[in-house]
């Protein structure tokens, strides 16, 4: 396979700053993957990682922030630690919590703490084998777009949400209008989420084993106008979901296009990111 070689990086993120900066741009949502998204651009630019997602730390350790990358380089040089600080920076610790009045040097000194330590990266294979076997772990937000039908029938504040929904509600809404019933075509959230997974990997690997670790709806916001009242900016519920696995490789330079990409929409929120492991392990 030719071109650039993806790396696997990784960087410690400070929780509390990551919070206090989203405070401070009206994006405090339940998943911070928004605010995330924006220090990334606003601190690293092209070169922030993406594919990404954000892990537990661990024993009590810093959040980790893994993420997909074809420049290291480029990170590595822009040191985290580089950013200039304000003179007098406020106390953001202590303030961030409800401030309506933190201004930019507030924001920025947020900013200057999240990512306290440089990326470390780890080259990904070159090129996958036809018929590799891994384990995989992923966030996904396992969505569909609405036909044309349901969408006319959305509510106004439905449609703040964009032209996506879960694919399990869509799979319950297509039997209910072809008059199945559940007896008749009981419908299972991981079945469903298992087919949409396929779908997405397409010819570039085939499932082995699936299982769905944890599902829940969240509150998100996106790159929408700033609510002038609450200086927030409006959210939408949505599904996050975590699932893993086993997958054999069915198409090298397919899966290795995928890897890069990432699995389904919003890889630049923190979904999608498929981690690999050994197979069995």
């Amino acid at each position: 396979m030719s071109g650039p070689v993806l790396h696997l990086v990784r960087t410690p993120v400070a929780s509390a700053a990551l919070r206090a900066f989203a405070a401070y741009q009206g994006v405090l949502d339940d998943d911070l993957g928004y605010a995330l998204h924006l220090a990334l651009r606003r601190r690293f630019g092209a070169a922030a990682p993406q594919p990404w997602r954000l892990m537990p730390g661990r024993d009590g350790g810093p959040e980790m922030l893994l993420g997909y990358s074809q420049d290291p380089d480029a990170l590595r040089s822009a040191d985290p630690r580089a950013i200039a600080r304000p003179e007098a920076p406020p106390d953001w610790e202590a303030d961030w919590r409800g401030d309506q009045d933190a201004g930019s040097a507030s924001a920025e000194s947020a900013l200057a703490a999240l990512f306290p330590q440089p990326f470390e990266a780890k080259a990904m294979p070159r090129a996958f084998a036809e018929g590799a076997a891994y384990g995989f772990a992923l966030r996904v937000r396992p969505v569909v777009r609405y036909g044309p039908r349901a969408a006319e029938a959305r509510s106004a504040a439905d449609r703040r949400g964009g032209q996506e929904r879960d694919a399990f509600l869509a799979a319950l809404e297509r039997r209910d209008r072809s008059g199945r019933t559940e007896e008749s075509d009981p419908l299972d959230r991981e079945r469903v989420y298992r087919a949409w997974l396929e779908q997405r990997l397409g010819t570039a690997a085939a499932l082995s084993a699936f299982r769905l670790v944890s599902h829940r709806r969240i509150r998100t916001v996106r790159s929408v106008p700033l609510d002038a009242a609450s200086r927030r900016r409006p959210g939408f519920a949505g599904p996050e979901t975590v699932v893993d696995g086993g997958l054999t490789v069915a198409d090298p330079a397919a899966f290795a296009v995928l890897l890069a990409r990432g699995v389904g929409r919003h890889g630049a929120f923190g979904f999608g990111m498929l981690l690999l492991r050994p197979a069995g392990r």
